[in-house]
């Protein structure tokens, strides 16, 4: 720790550091910036004291404690929301499909969050497998706690049952079911591949309607085709969760070739080209 140096301004007493600051005409500065460093004499207590002002490197340092502090906030959203690291990585920025309205949609959902949140909109991602619902929902996930640091947690359903089922006797599933109802922006994946039991429909609709009455938007992706979400011959307790969706979402068609296998393919062709090129240098 370094040791302060006393001296005397206008009569007060003031201690800066040697190794950081120096004295000249009457006034203490920054050895690197070289900006005053002593403000304005302030009465305190029935006493005199010297404010001390921050100078371009102070700030610069506190710049830089701020941003660290915000990127640690987004590694820990980030880490409650995905259960995949590899989520992390989709981005609007990465996206490699067509610039079509269901990106469109989704990026001005992130765009325009604070008005979505107070009229308690969401989104219905439907479409077929491989279609991109997923990582768009994703990328809204990033995109939100990149720029809000917000919680926002992607889920589909049967994690949900899996992580209510395999934990010990002391595990609260109120508090779990809680804690997805109450996160700012809740994304359920894979909506229709839950397990067809009674109980988890239950649960199901309970999120849902939980999420609808205390107004907090909520993403959907799922592969069932519109028509049968909105005109639902099964049983009642899928017509309860589906049109609760229906009041809830705005309906995005994505379409597209097979987003996974595009990805999988540029990712082996781009490889392929850069192991035979290490094999020809060796």
């Amino acid at each position: 720790m370094s040791e302060m140096k006393r001296t005397w301004i206008e009569g007060v007493e003031y201690s800066y550091d040697e190794n950081e600051e120096y004295e000249k005409d009457g006034h203490i500065y920054c050895k690197t910036c070289h900006e005053r460093k002593d403000g304005k004499i302030l009465e305190f207590f029935g006493g005199k004291m010297i404010c001390r002002i921050a100078c371009h490197c102070d700030k610069q340092r506190e710049e830089k404690e701020v941003e660290r502090q915000k990127q640690l906030e987004i590694e820990r959203l980030k880490s409650s929301c995905f259960s995949s690291r590899a989520e992390w990585e989709y981005s609007f920025e990465n996206y490699q499909g067509e610039e079509n309205q269901s990106l469109l949609i989704a990026k001005n959902f992130v765009k325009d969050y604070e008005q979505m949140k107070k009229e308690n909109v969401g989104l219905l991602f439907y479409g077929s497998v491989g279609s991109g619902k997923t990582y768009l929902a994703c990328s809204i996930a990033n995109a939100l706690i990149e720029q809000y640091q917000i919680t926002v947690k992607i889920r589909n359903f049967s994690q949900i049952m899996n992580e209510m089922q395999k934990c010990g006797f002391d595990f609260d599933k109120n508090a779990y079911i809680e804690s997805l109802v109450n996160t700012s922006v809740l994304i359920l994946d894979d909506l229709g591949i839950e397990r067809d039991t009674s109980y988890a429909k239950e649960q199901v609709y309970n999120i849902v309607n939980s999420r609808y009455l205390r107004r907090k938007p909520t993403i959907f992706t799922t592969n069932l085709s519109y028509d049968t979400i909105q005109n639902c011959i099964e049983s009642v307790e899928y017509q309860r969760i589906y049109s609760r969706i229906i009041e809830m979402c705005i309906p995005i068609m994505v379409v597209g070739q097979d987003y996974r296998k595009q990805i999988q393919k540029e990712k082996l062709s781009r490889n392929k080209e850069r192991l035979l090129s290490g094999g020809e240098r060796t």
